[in-house]
């Protein structure tokens, strides 16, 4: 799978929940290439501006100074929390306060046997922002091959991680170990 074909299917898979996306950006402090947001409007509750939340999904390529494990792929959650805050600001009153994030990991790396723990391990201590991750996919589109870490939101409002994972169950394979039988 290349790159726009992975576009295409994200389209195809988050248009239906409601979401819109938009071009990317290239952040050289830290380094960050943010391929594609799809983010959709939220409500929480009915106070109108305490009540709107952004559910955002951010694509990102694996920068090459990070390595793949707990504290770089939290590096990396953070930098994609910090990107997401400045492209959706909480001055604009269309967003609301808080944003649930799911992030897209785009890795030449092949996925292995340890890198759903890794990114479990990961997204147990969240950042201080405004952005709140609730799912991180990690794929290696020439293997095909995809690992993810998922974290509870508020029931049926952040719905995009649960999506992506049960869409591209079709199209990567996740690693799963063998039983050892004793």
């Amino acid at each position: 799978m290349r790159d726009d074909d992975l576009f295409t299917r994200l389209d195809s898979i988050l248009q239906p929940l409601g979401a819109v996306s938009s071009l990317g950006e290239e952040f050289a402090s830290p380094p960050l290439d943010v391929l594609r947001y799809h983010v959709r409007n939220v409500r929480l509750n009915a106070v109108p501006y305490f009540g709107r939340a952004l559910s955002v999904v951010a694509v990102v390529r694996q920068p090459v100074e990070l390595g793949f494990n707990v504290e770089e792929t939290r590096r990396l959650v953070e930098r994609t929390c910090m990107a997401v805050n400045g492209r959706f600001p909480p001055l604009n009153l269309r967003h609301g306060l808080s944003i649930g994030l799911t992030v897209v990991v785009l890795t030449p790396e092949p996925i292995g046997p340890e890198d759903e723990a890794v990114l479990e391990e990961a997204l147990r201590v969240r950042p201080r922002l405004r952005a709140v991750p609730l799912g991180i996919v990690r794929l290696n589109l020439g293997q095909e091959g995809m690992a993810v870490a998922l974290a509870r939101g508020p029931d049926g409002l952040f719905n995009e991680p649960e999506t992506l994972i049960e869409a591209f169950s079709e199209d990567f394979r996740r690693y799963v170990p063998l039983f050892e039988i004793e």
